[in-house]
């Protein structure tokens, strides 16, 4: 299962640090012309559409422009293995059956119309349309991978699970991979633990997350083995919530220059530091839990490396 970090203009530049990291870029306006900046460009990329950012807008720019900021994130990356996502409507605020049937509606057919972007244009064999199953329950997944399996896609990714609670979101990534296959499904944005776990165990390819940059930027830090969240003693958490002053034992490349950089509430430079020291700690969590699912031998996510700058 390989875990991809999603990424945005603003945040910590994860592959300076671990150069085989995997990265999720949206489509959006403030990420155009970023990727080509990095020293160490990624291997693998997800282009999502960004349709979390644009249906929040009061407009939103043509399926085209979407498709076109997308290219121009290739250009300038030319990446060995890449993933580029449709715009959909997810489901998030959706309560009554109509408002659900007309996101899927909308879904499939930006999925058909992208599907035709996508076939107008050359691309070599390594870069992939991806399908956004959107869905309720067992049947609407059902059909929603289906129609999109009929408009030929073959890779697909499964959304709107944030606002389900972790039972819930087991349940329907159990479903979708159950139609299309564990080895051809994504799961957008779901990180908890036990989630983790699930998806392992189910077998799915891929998940992404921005979870260690939103628990750094809210004055978290993570460690590993086992896996435990502390706040900044200097965070205005909840009293009750577990807190840390000082650093623990840790390897990561920020650990290893000065640890005491993690306890630096601000400016956003502190706050990318910890996003780091997250990742790291994070993909130990997922390794260890790939090597013990496959008997002690890990396999798609790597040890973790990292160099320095």
């Amino acid at each position: 299962m390989q875990f991809y970090v999603g990424w945005s203009h603003s945040d910590a530049i994860f592959t300076d640090y671990y150069p085989d990291c995997s990265i999720l870029v949206s489509a959006v306006p403030d990420n155009k012309g970023t990727i080509g900046r990095f020293k160490t460009k990624p291997k693998k990329l997800i282009l999502d559409c960004g349709s979390v950012y644009y249906v929040k807008q009061e407009t939103r720019p043509s399926l085209k422009d979407i498709f076109q900021i997308q290219i121009s994130f290739l250009e300038s990356c030319d990446p060995y293995e890449a993933y580029m996502v449709h715009f959909d409507e997810p489901m998030l605020n959706k309560t009554s059956l109509s408002e659900r049937y007309m996101a899927m509606e909308k879904t499939l057919f930006n999925a058909y119309e992208y599907m035709n972007l996508f076939n107008s244009k050359n691309f070599p064999r390594h870069v992939v349309p991806m399908g956004v199953i959107q869905g309720y329950d067992r049947a609407s997944i059902e059909f929603s991978a289906k129609e999109l399996s009929r408009i030929g896609y073959r890779s697909f990714g499964i959304g709107s699970l944030l606002s389900q609670n972790q039972n819930k979101q087991i349940e329907m990534i159990n479903y979708a991979a159950d139609i299309v296959g564990s080895s051809n499904l994504h799961v957008f944005g779901v990180t908890g633990v036990p989630q983790m776990q699930a998806m392992i165990n189910i077998g799915v390819k891929s998940f992404d997350s921005t979870r260690p940059t939103m628990a750094a930027a809210f004055f978290q830090v993570f460690y590993s083995r086992p896996f435990k969240t502390f706040f900044l003693s200097k965070s205005h958490a909840k009293l009750s919530s577990p807190r840390l002053s000082e650093p623990l034992p840790c390897n990561c490349p920020v650990c290893q220059i000065n640890a005491y950089d993690l306890f630096i509430p601000s400016p956003r430079k502190h706050m990318r530091l910890r996003s780091i020291h997250n990742y790291y700690h994070l993909s130990i969590v997922i390794n260890d839990l790939l090597k013990e699912k496959n008997g002690g031998e890990a396999y798609a996510l790597p040890d973790v490396l990292w160099t320095r700058n």
